[in-house]
């Protein structure tokens, strides 16, 4: 399979005349492939905030489901454009995690896709601290939060067990 998709998106990006020096299909897990481009028209291909990239991965992935009919959720990499995109999403909610460490208050985040909020929710949960995000709200109005877990401390009136 990982063949067949790599001469889908040769021919693809051969039509589209788009130059690239190597490209690389991985299957990830049954039916998700990771696609790795090296591309001098990366700028091109990516263009603002990855609005580009999207749009090419959608077109994509309907192409090989087509012809491959086959149910394939595909993944695109120009250039580590999305690791960069990664780590500066990890950054701004390491700046977040410390806000919210100093004031105690609980912060909420702007507007991310699904993708960028497990992203952010499976980061903060292996920091193995007081720290914790919850989701709330429905569909596109869904907003994550960078909450400090309250230490609560009881006291028996007996004073015994404290």
């Amino acid at each position: 399979m990982e063949e067949q998709i790599k001469n889908i998106v040769e021919k693809f990006f051969s039509k589209m005349l788009i130059d690239f020096s190597s490209l690389e299909v991985v299957k990830e897990l049954e039916n998700i492939y990771y696609i790795k481009l090296e591309s001098t028209d990366s700028p091109l291909l990516i263009w603002t905030r990855g609005k580009n990239l999207e749009e090419i991965k959608s077109i994509l992935k309907i192409i090989i489901n087509k012809q491959t009919e086959d149910n394939i959720i595909i993944h695109i990499e120009i250039n580590d454009y999305l690791k960069s995109k990664e780590d500066k999403l990890i950054n701004y909610i390491k700046g977040k995690i410390e806000f919210v460490k100093k004031t105690w208050n609980d912060f909420k985040l702007p507007f991310f896709s699904a993708y960028e909020r497990k992203k952010i929710h499976s980061y903060v949960s292996t920091l193995k601290s007081d720290i914790y995000t919850k989701s709330e709200w429905e569909w596109k109005d869904r907003r994550l939060y960078i909450c400090k877990k309250n230490n609560k401390i009881t006291i028996d009136s007996d004073g015994v067990d404290i």
